[in-house]
Parts: structure tokens; C-alpha cells; sequence
């Protein structure tokens, strides 16, 4: 059929998702630089160095682990649910389904542990690497900040790499125009948070926070939707950690923070701080042993088909 090609040799429909997914790649670029373009234009040198320091070393945990596992993940679902005609099977959305619980549920328990020793460890080590003029100067409390939102990413880049790797030509760009008001709202909400309320480079962090809660909530609904019209299912309670491991984390949290109010600045605070958290991994370890030993069959399993 002539009318599918262009020019006789570009296929018109792989042209047209083409041209989605590049301006989807550019809206997604302009996402994730928007904070470095509204720190510059919004921020006082002072707050730009500060958000700078921070993001770069709040970042390595995204950059060395999460996105390597999002880019497999991307590979993984789009070798399972591309097909050329008609939907996929039944047993690779399940496997699909399975293997993308799977990683949700260990970013939960790696969320519990961040939340609960990132926000006091964290500037202890700044301090380590950075020196204290650092920690003085409020880049701790941004890199303790910071803590909060890199469990966002880690769930936005899994999502995101499911979405990207089923969604249609309209899907896409529907994202794409979904992003585009995210972005609004970023910007919106930086505003407010360096202009008005005058947060510095912590306000940043909160207004990046609050957008990619909102992308976390668009990717899940749209997974949900999507196993939903294939016949499967998707509850958040499937990914949820075990009462326990959360109250052990909440109480983690509690005790870090107390222990904080003696901190001297000091390499004992650091072990003091390592040793909390030491007991925190065992509890954890304990509370979540099943899903654990799922993992590692799982593992091993892989490990002897391959």
C-alpha cells in the first residue's frame, strides 16, 4: 500500500510513532532539566550551588542502581508485550505482571530503608565527603530533603519504563500532554516555593517531589488500566511492605531523629547513626524474610534457566 509510505521508503505509521516519541523525549528532557532552568532563573547562587551539591549526590542512588534496572525493565516488557498483530498472550502478561510486582514490592522495602536512615545519615556523610562548610551552609538539609523524593524516581522510572514499553501511538501522546501540565505545575509550584515562601534550594526539591508524585499516580493508573483491559489485575496492597517492616521503619526514624538532637559533629554520630540502622536492616530482613526467599528462588531460578 503506497499511502502507508512516504516517499516509498518511510513507513508512515512507524514515522508518525517516531515523531511522538521524540517529542515525548523532549518533553521528558525539558522535565528532567526544569529544575536546573528554574533554579538558575529563580534562585540566588548561593541556593543553585547548594540544590547542585545536593542533586548530585542524592542522584548517584538513581544513576549506579535505579536506572540500569529501568532501562533491563524497559528491554524485559517490551520483549513480552510487543506484538505485531493482535494482543499479547496470557502468560506474559502474567509474567510481565509478576516480574513488575516483583521489583515495585523491593522498591518499596528500599524506599522504607531510605526514608527511614536517609534523612539523618545522609548529612553525616556529606560532612564526610564535603567537609562541614558544606553542612553549615544548609546543603545537608537539602540532601536530607532529598531523601524523600528518591523514592519518586525509583518508582517513576519502573512505571514509566512499563508505559513506554505498551503504550500506543495515542497513549503516548497523551502522556506527552499529561506531561506538559506536570510541567506547568512544576514550574507553578517553584515558584512558590523559592519566590514566595523563599525555601532555597529545599523548596526546589519539595516542588520536584510534588511532580513526580503526580507522574507516579498518571504511570500506575495507566498500568492498572492496562492489565485491567487484559484480563489481570494490579493492587497497590500487593506492593505494599509488611505491617511490620513499617512500623519498624517508622520507629527507626523516631529513634535516628532523637539521636540527632546529640549529635556533636563527630565520627562517633556516624556510628551511632550505623548502628541504629544496622539493627533496622535485621528487623527489616526478619519482618519481609518470606518475600525475601521468594526473591532469592526466583533468582536462582533465572539464574539455571539462563
Amino acid at each position: 500500500d503506497k499511502a502507508a509510505y512516504i516517499l516509498s521508503y518511510f513507513s508512515r505509521p512507524l514515522l508518525i510513532l517516531g515523531t511522538s516519541l521524540f517529542v515525548q523525549s523532549i518533553v521528558k528532557h525539558v522535565l528532567t532539566q526544569g529544575d536546573t532552568f528554574l533554579i538558575t532563573a529563580l534562585a540566588t547562587p548561593v541556593s543553585q550551588g547548594i540544590y547542585a551539591l545536593a542533586n548530585n549526590y542524592g542522584g548517584l542512588l538513581a544513576r549506579l542502581i535505579l536506572q540500569p534496572i529501568e532501562e533491563s525493565s524497559r528491554n524485559k516488557f517490551g520483549k513480552l508485550l510487543s506484538t505485531v498483530d493482535g494482543a499479547p498472550s496470557k502468560p506474559k502478561i502474567e509474567e510481565a505482571r509478576r516480574d513488575l510486582l516483583m521489583l515495585l514490592r523491593s522498591y518499596a522495602l528500599l524506599s522504607v530503608c531510605v526514608l527511614s536512615v536517609g534523612p539523618t545519615v545522609a548529612p553525616l556523610l556529606l560532612k564526610i565527603v564535603a567537609g562541614s562548610r558544606w553542612t553549615t551552609s544548609g546543603a545537608g538539609d537539602v540532601l536530607a530533603t532529598y531523601c524523600y523524593y528518591i523514592p519518586l524516581l525509583a518508582f517513576n522510572g519502573l512505571t514509566e519504563a512499563f508505559v513506554s514499553s505498551v503504550a500506543t501511538e495515542s497513549e503516548v501522546n497523551r502522556q506527552s500532554i499529561w506531561m506538559l501540565a506536570f510541567s506547568a505545575g512544576f514550574a507553578g509550584s517553584a515558584f512558590l516555593f523559592l519566590r514566595v515562601l523563599e525555601m532555597g534550594a529545599e523548596g526546589l526539591v519539595w516542588a520536584n517531589v510534588l511532580n513526580m508524585s503526580f507522574r507516579v499516580i498518571w504511570s500506575t493508573a495507566f498500568i492498572r488500566s492496562y492489565l485491567k483491559g487484559h484480563g489481570s489485575t494490579f493492587a497497590l496492597r500487593e506492593i505494599a511492605p509488611a505491617p511490620l517492616t513499617i512500623a519498624v521503619g517508622s520507629g527507626t526514624y523516631a529513634v535516628l531523629r532523637q539521636t540527632a538532637t546529640t549529635f556533636n559533629g563527630g565520627f562517633t554520630d556516624l556510628i551511632k547513626s550505623g548502628g541504629v540502622a544496622a539493627l533496622f536492616v535485621v528487623m527489616l530482613a526478619f519482618s519481609e524474610r518470606a518475600y525475601l526467599l521468594q526473591c532469592w528462588n526466583f533468582m536462582r531460578g533465572q539464574g539455571k534457566r539462563d
